[in-house]
């Protein structure tokens, strides 16, 4: 197959890929008809997406009417120049990814239990070293925040998760990118070669 290589409901690769990403895009189609994309701190628990947000404005109002919504995540990884492939023809520059598109059913968090689940496991991801009181319903500490809040939520329908790394090359190409980008040792570059080396079987 050309190009980035399509796995659906890959489970795995999904749940890494969530897992490592923090800003995903939020896609809606607003009263006007035009669609918007809103950049979202988010979490997955399972499949589920959750982020929070104010309790008014198109955003929640797409939710509160649960509305079909995307959402876009991705990683990038190291540029690829041109000339790594071909000498003086700019078309081969290129840069690989990873990536979820989301497609879901939005809704809105109703019982103050499942708000403060999503809340949780919002601030254990964008937070992982502690330093808070545990979020619960029953906290008096947030009692008022979590009634005040909007919980968001996505349903997913349908995930595809994307990889590009060169699938698409020779094998030898592959090697000799993996070659190149371990010498040049910019950020992401060991990554990257390593992501490679797993599409020839290594």
């Amino acid at each position: 197959m050309k190009g980035p290589e399509k796995m659906s409901e890959n489970i795995a690769e999904f749940d890494a890929i969530v897992r490592e990403a923090t800003i995903g895009h939020l896609g809606i189609l607003t009263p006007d008809g035009f669609p918007r994309v809103v950049p979202v701190n988010f979490v997955a628990v399972g499949q589920t997406i959750y982020f929070h947000g104010a309790t008014s404005g198109e955003k929640y109002e797409a939710f509160a009417a649960r509305q079909k919504v995307t959402l876009s995540i991705s990683i990038p990884y190291a540029p690829i120049p041109s000339y790594w492939r071909a000498k003086d023809y700019a078309c081969p520059a290129n840069q690989f990814y990873k990536s979820v598109l989301i497609r879901g059913k939005a809704r809105l968090a109703e019982t103050p239990e499942e708000k403060a689940d999503g809340l949780q496991a919002l601030i254990e991801k964008h937070q992982p070293e502690g330093g808070y009181l545990r979020i619960s319903a029953d906290e008096p500490l947030y009692k008022k925040p979590i009634d005040e809040v909007a919980v968001y939520c996505i349903d997913p329908v349908k995930v595809d998760v994307r990889t590009s790394f060169g699938q698409s090359y020779k094998p030898e190409m592959r090697e000799e990118l993996i070659r190149k980008l371990e010498e040049r040792g910019d950020p992401m570059d060991h990554e990257t070669a390593e992501e490679i080396r797993k599409t020839l079987g290594k």
